[in-house]
């Protein structure tokens, strides 16, 4: 599938697949440190204290036993990075120095070219920057009025757009062209008179970028009177509001390492929070916080300090928002700005340091949220359970809330307090990995020796059918290796497996953790045993449900069925598969 200028191939995948370093990934956001054949840290997926991450470099697989995340170097950049399937491929291409097609070359799809939209939106970031450093009046705004450090100018990509309706327009083209520029937002069509104009005029200019990295917009706020205050690039095919958090992609890694982001209402907002020594800043795209964007948000974190404005506006926003972090699992807290100040005013008029008291004193939103609709001194506990319980599916619709963490506070006494040791309260200890292998991922285990040898497996016609593994993810585990031994007539490996499962993100993330687990599972047995006993599980399962099918034939007088079944329980009941023997057959019919 294509991306900007660059066609996605079979080719370009697995030659990316041949030249990443699984490692070299995982380092970039973690540190590993090495046991035994394999490297281990503390996964950079979902906040952890206890290291859980490991990494098999021979396999090139990764596994965290915390969050159950797995798969190859690919799908570790994509979940560490944002970056969707194509843009990996392309970035770690360009990591590796694979060569890709040229940007600017022309591909046609359906008749018509397919836009340099990324050509376009970088041109204009860089006249944006340039028209600031000439305009006095927009850096005296950012200077004098916003007091934002040049460093932070820098940092953000801050620019200019100057009034005037041909000023990018006559800059960029025809270097750039003119279907580029308006496919990427950046101008627009008169409906009177069908000319081309700036879309942007007289506006302070953010680049919006995914949080890869990758520029996907603008959003433009007025330096006059122009009643619309931000506008933003209009939706194309990468730029969906919807799907965005400003700041996100120089956030995440403070996010990550702190445990908690600052989620803003605005642009200034953003940059106010980072420059009073808060870096976990992030916001909306000027519209009400979506799914999408929650979703986003907890990738990265477990808590969220709600840092939106403190007027009226900003607390109904809060209240439509606390629902949506809910729901993902999200921790939230409400950091209180006094008036109706936002952070970047708060910090312009009391400073600093008042920015950083109110985050760091936040107030957990769900109490905050209680407190509100039950005054001080007012009692709302029953003292009968079901009273309780349906008060507290009452107050859970009120706040956009599961009414499970309102009725299990309602009806369980709070956990005693853990003794404090020398270094504070003690830790809850961690559960060690599950140790004991499931029969179905011993079996699939002994498919791919660890040696990287090749793989020693029967015959194919003595192995059994699919369906012996009952679990979904094993099972077309299994079928994937089955199919490639059918194709080849040998047993294929580990990297040729992985690549047929490609889309299948669950089997390939239980293919990594059966890898990647080899040191820490026990009570391994052979392959064949293994196969041996699935297949007699499987056998005995299968006749309990075909007797229940036959007493259902001869009920309903279906004798074509019955004779069918009748065969099907004699050969069941005939078949002994035990891969141990030479030239055995699983005769399952």
């Amino acid at each position: 599938m294509p991306l900007g200028n660059v066609h996605i191939t079979p080719q370009l995948v697995q030659a990316v697949r041949d030249a990443v370093d699984i490692v070299a990934i995982a380092s970039d956001h973690t540190r590993l440190r090495k046991a035994g054949r394999r490297y281990q840290g503390l996964c950079p997926i979902h906040k952890e204290k206890t290291p859980s991450f490991s990494v098999d470099p021979t396999q090139g697989l990764f596994y965290c036993f915390g969050c159950g995340a797995g798969g190859d170097a690919i799908k570790l950049h994509m979940l560490t990075t944002g970056d969707d399937f194509p843009a990996a491929i392309e970035n770690l291409a360009m990591r590796y120095g694979i060569p890709l097609p040229s940007r600017t070359e022309a591909r046609f799809t359906g008749g018509r070219p397919e836009r340099d939209i990324e050509g376009a939106l970088q041109a204009a970031a860089e006249f944006f920057k340039d028209q600031l450093r000439k305009s006095a009046f927009a850096l005296n705004y950012l200077r004098e009025k916003r007091r934002i450090p040049p460093e932070l100018v820098e940092r953000f990509g801050l620019g200019y757009a100057p009034e005037g309706y041909k000023n990018l327009l006559a800059a960029l083209h025809p270097r750039v062209s003119h279907a580029d520029l308006e496919a990427a937002g950046l101008i627009a069509r008169s409906e009177r008179s069908g000319d081309l104009y700036d879309r942007f005029r007289h506006r302070l200019m953010f680049p919006i970028h995914n949080a890869a990295g990758r520029l996907v917009g603008f959003g433009g706020r007025t330096l006059g009177d122009d009643k619309a205050k931000y506008v933003n690039t209009n939706e194309t095919d990468r730029f969906h509001k919807g799907d965005l958090l400003y700041g996100l992609h120089l956030a995440k890694r403070e996010i990550r390492e702190s445990g908690q982001a600052i989620l803003c209402e605005g642009y200034f907002d953003v940059i106010g929070t980072v420059a009073s020594g808060l870096e976990g800043a992030v916001a909306g795209m000027g519209t009400a916080l979506t799914p999408e964007q929650t979703k986003l948000l907890a990738r990265y974190t477990e808590g969220v300090v709600v840092a939106y404005d403190g007027d009226s506006a900003g607390e109904n926003a809060f209240r439509r928002a606390l629902p949506l972090l809910l729901a993902e699992g999200l921790g939230v807290r409400r950091a209180r700005f006094p008036g109706s100040h936002d952070p970047d005013s708060l910090r312009i008029e009391a400073g600093e340091e008042a920015v950083r008291a109110a985050v760091e004193g936040a107030e957990d939103a769900v109490t905050a949220e209680i407190g509100r609709l039950i005054p001080d001194g007012v009692s709302a506990e029953p003292q009968s359970a079901i009273l309780r319980y349906s008060y507290s599916r009452l107050a859970a619709g009120r706040l956009g809330i599961p009414v499970e963490m309102l009725a299990r506070r309602a009806d369980r006494p709070p956990a005693p307090e853990r003794p404090a040791g020398p270094a504070g309260p003690q830790e809850r200890p961690v559960a060690p990995p599950r140790l004991v292998r499931s029969l179905e991922e011993q079996a699939l285990e002994h498919l791919f020796p660890e040696d990287g040898t090749p793989p020693q497996a029967p015959p194919l016609d003595e192995l059994p059918p699919p369906e012996v593994f009952l679990d979904p993810e094993c099972r077309n585990i299994f079928d994937a290796f089955r199919t490639l031994y059918a194709g080849a007539g040998v047993p294929p490996d580990l990297a040729a497996v992985r690549s047929r499962l490609e889309g299948d993100d669950r089997a390939i993330a239980r293919l990594a953790k059966i890898m990647v687990e080899r040191e820490v599972a026990s009570g391994k047995i052979g392959l064949l045993e293994s196969l041996d006993r699935l297949t007699d599980r499987w056998r005995k399962q299968r006749r309990q449900e075909v007797q229940r099918e036959i007493a259902e034939a001869q009920r309903t007088g279906d004798h074509a069925l019955l004779g069918r079944l009748l065969d099907e329980r004699d050969r069941l009941n005939r078949s002994h598969y035990r891969g141990s023997r030479p030239g055995a057959n699983p005769g399952l019919g």
